[in-house]
């Protein structure tokens, strides 16, 4: 009787789950999302807060087909020397749900979260500061569906946790007059067309 293959199989076994682990790992690494990667993100050129004016975003959940009914959601306000004017607003948006977010400076009279608890901040410095937004989702894999089968067991219904299918507006404000101009947002379900090759979702910056 061989007993010597025994640990020859079992170490090759576990030499090739090893191997397959770290190969599934890389598969998933590389398609996960980053900013070079414009498919999955929203943008807008121009935001600005001082101490007489602040920036204001709305970001709603449309409940459009194929939308997860919660998406993660990571605003960014970057200001013109590529650095962040502060700690990104990092939210989950329901189903039929609009979150505001503000981006204002410190120490605000109205525009706080004691006055509007609900809203989302990103509170900086109230000298003159400007930038982009940078939207990103939560989820590092938005393009992969959340598959759901339905009553009959024969057909699904495939959800993404994907930021560019919420609906984007906002404006710069200024405090003198509660006037100001709307924001562009460049990504966003609005848009027209897609950059890659998934037919359920539309959007992205093009």
């Amino acid at each position: 009787m061989d007993t010597g293959r025994k640990p020859i199989c079992s170490f090759i076994l576990r030499i090739f789950t090893i191997c397959l682990t770290i190969f599934t790992l890389g598969v998933v690494d590389a398609y996960a999302i980053d900013d070079s990667d414009n498919r999955y993100i929203v943008i807008s050129p121009y935001w600005q807060s001082d101490s007489s004016s602040y920036t204001f975003v709305a970001v709603t959940h449309r409940s459009l087909s194929y939308m997860a009914s919660q998406i993660g959601v990571q605003l960014n306000a970057i200001q013109g020397d590529k650095t962040a004017f502060s700690t990104a607003a990092e939210f989950t948006i329901s189903a039929g749900v609009t979150e505001r977010v503000f981006i204002v400076r410190t120490g605000h009279s109205i525009i706080n979260s004691t006055i509007i608890p609900s809203g989302k901040f990103i509170v900086g410095t109230t000298h003159y500061k400007y930038g982009n937004i940078i939207v990103r989702p939560v989820a590092s894999h938005p393009m992969v569906a959340t598959v759901h089968p339905l009553s009959d067991g024969a057909t699904y219904n495939y959800y993404f946790r994907d930021i560019t299918m919420l609906s984007y507006f906002g404006g710069i404000v200024f405090d003198s007059n509660t006037t100001g101009f709307a924001m562009e947002f460049i990504g966003d379900v609005h848009d027209s067309t897609t950059t890659y090759d998934n037919p359920l979702v539309t959007s992205g910056v093009n």
